[in-house]
């Protein structure tokens, strides 16, 4: 019961992050669609870092909403969500657009995931330090006002 929630929970950030790659490919295909092959020639390279950013950015968000979920194995969140998007990726590709994805959209993903699941660790041991500081002040004031009379 509780693995087939983590399962759901791992199928909706890599659905998250294969929706952010595929919105920013549909607007992208919508902006820059008409233009001709000597105007995408000079575009390629602004076309391919926000082809790549895009993927970054879903995994990113991804791993971080499912490390918010799962608080713990976060290497491996953030790996399973960019591997089960780049496979939502893979086979949209395949059948719809007819061709194959690259290394780079994996790699990409890799590194949103991860960093995405290592951010969420950050900030949660950060809340856990600031809360930690504030109890000390807190308990810490009363003594000094009963010492001061």
């Amino acid at each position: 019961m509780k693995s087939e929630r983590n399962f759901r929970n791992y199928l909706a950030g890599a659905a998250l992050a294969f929706g952010t790659v595929l919105l920013t490919s549909q607007v992208l295909q919508i902006a820059y669609g008409g233009l001709g092959q000597t105007e995408l020639d000079s575009m390629m390279s602004i076309l391919t870092d926000t082809y790549l950013a895009a993927h970054i950015a879903g995994g990113f968000l991804g791993g971080y909403l499912v490390a918010r979920v799962r608080r713990k194995d976060y290497i491996q969140t953030g790996t399973l969500v960019a591997v089960l998007a780049y496979i939502f990726e893979f086979v949209y590709n395949v059948l719809v657009v007819r061709m194959l994805t690259d290394i780079w959209a994996m790699l990409s993903l890799l590194i949103g995931g991860i960093v995405g699941t290592m951010f969420f660790r950050v900030r949660l041991e950060r809340d856990k330090i600031v809360n930690l500081k504030s109890n000390e002040t807190k308990s810490a004031l009363p003594e000094k006002a009963s010492g001061q009379n």
